[in-house]
């Protein structure tokens, strides 16, 4: 959270706070380059066929394939969780600009689906909860498993116990905004090394020592 003299910089000059937005985009839409990310994937794919089979025939996998499927494996996460964080804050900017035009008492018309108006600030499950959940389910799941898995394992694991924030759909990703949150949490466990960052693409996972 900003302190206050930083915020009453923003206040005093709304352009600042654009103007950081736009840094902030720019800093991560340098990850997010479509060109080549269907190509890494095949890539990663058929790397990690070739070290399996390699292993099953009892031959030592050369270090430079394990480097490859490792630096495959950390470029194409950094271009998901770019794109995850893009959609976010397009979902988020364009909640926030109906709220500025309702405030400005500009009623824009209706030309699609029911707008979705005021950010809702109905109780959320804590990030710290779903922290504790996406290692509750990654430890019975074996310690890794596909992002569907976990989240549906996650889903079990909260039954009954989610609040009514928890429950709202968030258009922009397709899902509940508890599932939302918990990815964003995943991203943030990679950073602090409770999870791996070089799982493959799709693939939350504990680190060796979670």
């Amino acid at each position: 959270m900003s302190d206050g003299s930083e915020i009453e910089r923003f206040v005093k000059d709304p352009g600042l706070l654009v103007e950081l937005c736009r840094e902030v985009i720019d800093e991560i839409d340098a990850g997010t380059d479509e060109t080549d990310s269907a190509e890494r994937e095949a890539q990663l794919r058929e790397i990690a066929k070739a070290i399996e089979r390699l292993e099953k025939v009892g031959v030592s996998v050369p270090d430079v394939l394990r480097a490859e499927k490792t630096r495959l494996a950390a470029s194409l996460a950094v271009h998901a969780s770019a794109t995850q964080a893009l959609t976010q804050l397009a979902d988020e900017f364009a909640s926030l600009s109906k709220e500025l035009k309702a405030r400005l008492g500009q009623t824009p018309t209706p030309t699609g689906p029911k707008p979705r108006g005021k950010r809702s600030r109905a109780p959320r499950t804590d990030k710290i909860v779903l922290r504790e959940q996406i290692i509750q389910a990654l430890r019975k799941l074996g310690g890794s498993a596909r992002v569907s898995e976990v989240i549906e394992e996650m889903g079990q694991q909260l039954d009954g116990k989610l609040l009514p924030g928890d429950m709202e759909w968030r258009e922009a990703t397709n899902e509940y905004v508890w599932q939302n949150n918990a990815k964003w949490e995943r991203y943030r466990m990679t950073q602090d090394g409770t999870l791996r960052n070089d799982s493959p693409y799709g693939i939350w996972a504990l680190a060796e020592e979670s």
